[in-house]
């Protein structure tokens, strides 16, 4: 009997312990569920709020792209409406499409470097120095026959405690390379561009990249041997100097200066020189004489039509070295300074734009100018 009521108490026990077990796995359970759904919910929140941000991001990126191409779309369309706006490159005729001549070690110019390689400085030394300094030059080793007599310009007069002007010219422009440096200097300059021709198409376009060009008028030399196509020359009546000048008007119809390349010969010329300065009044021009050679008749035509000669007073390259082109603009500031006013006329060699780059230093007290505002 007590064994009955032994086994009896002992399964009541196991179902008591079974009950509390099941009941502590439900409640876990619930706890548990309480505990994941909360978990659950704020996982999805964050979950959606990250791909909510992104999606913003990479709506964001789209409209910055798509700005962005719309940016870009309105700028090719307003270089397109630019660049149409400009003259179109002038057709070359027929007798200006000859080769150019075979440029020899001692008549090499730099002007004729082709425009997609830059001259490195060790052969910028190598090269002769250009055309208008040896045009004057040599006129100075001429016979001193009456002739040949340096004639004096009159220049013109500043009130005192004007701040001196120099105006910095660079001849013989004629490719990209060359405009390319001349924008990294940081002062006025006043870039002379020849005539187009088939060596050098794009003087008319790349004229149009400053605010103020000269034209680089081709006239005849006895000390160069390689003359431009359409060279003026003494012999030349009015009518072909006239045609000429309208020809490069036309061209360049913005451009009211023009300053001699070479032209040694010519500008010695009385009444070539007379034929010129009359077609250019006529035409509205104005002739700045290089000073290529020390008998120049211009003072003389200038005071005949009672107008006010401009004409260079310093060569900035007769070297390439760099040294000695700081010293020839350390001198045109000093002319500068002496007189009111200085040109000085430079050349496009690599060496010649990297001192005009690299001297601000010299150009203290000096008001840069363009030729217009002298």
């Amino acid at each position: 009997m007590s064994k009955k009521i032994k086994e009896k108490q002992e399964k009541q026990s196991l179902t008591h312990s079974e009950s509390a077990s099941m009941n502590f796995k439900k409640y876990g359970l619930i706890f548990l569920i309480l505990v994941l759904i909360p978990v659950a919910i704020a996982g999805i929140y964050i979950y959606i709020d990250a791909y909510q941000q992104n999606l913003k991001v990479i709506q964001k990126q789209q409209t910055t792209s798509d700005e962005l191409m719309q940016k870009m779309k309105q700028m090719l369309e307003d270089e397109k409406l630019r660049l149409a706006s400009l003259p179109q490159i002038p057709k070359i005729e027929n007798n200006e499409t000859q080769a150019l001549p075979e440029v020899t070690k001692s008549d090499t110019n730099e002007s004729n470097t082709s425009q997609e390689t830059l001259v490195s400085e060790s052969e910028n030394k190598k090269q002769e120095v250009s055309s208008e300094i040896k045009d004057y030059t040599n006129s100075l080793k001429e016979i001193k026959e009456p002739t040949h007599k340096v004639t004096e310009v009159i220049r013109k007069k500043y009130p005192p405690g004007t701040t001196p002007k120099l105006a910095i010219v660079i001849d013989d422009v004629s490719f990209p390379w060359q405009t390319k440096m001349m924008k990294d200097i940081t002062y006025k300059i006043n870039p002379s561009f020849f005539p187009p021709t088939a060596g050098h198409p794009e003087t008319v376009r790349l004229s149009h990249e400053f605010e103020f060009a000269m034209i680089h008028l081709p006239m005849e030399s006895k000390n160069y041997a390689h003359p431009e196509i359409d060279t003026l020359t003494t012999t030349d009546s009015r009518e072909v100097v006239a045609n000429r000048i309208a020809k490069i008007k036309k061209w360049f119809p913005h451009i009211k200066y023009y300053n001699n390349h070479t032209g040694g010969t010519f500008t010695a010329h009385y009444d070539a020189m007379d034929r010129l300065i009359n077609v250019m009044q006529e035409e509205n021009l104005t002739f700045v004489d290089s000073r290529t050679i020390g008998n120049s008749k211009a003072p003389e035509i200038f005071k005949k039509y009672n107008i006010q000669l401009l004409s260079r007073d310093v060569f900035l390259d007769n070297s390439l070295n760099k040294s000695e082109i700081r010293e020839q603009l350390r001198k045109a500031v000093g002319v500068a300074k002496k007189h009111g006013y200085a040109i000085a006329i430079g050349h496009p060699h690599k060496s010649t734009l990297e001192v005009l780059r690299d001297s601000r230093d010299l150009l203290e007290g000096i008001e840069l100018v363009y030729v217009k505002d002298l």
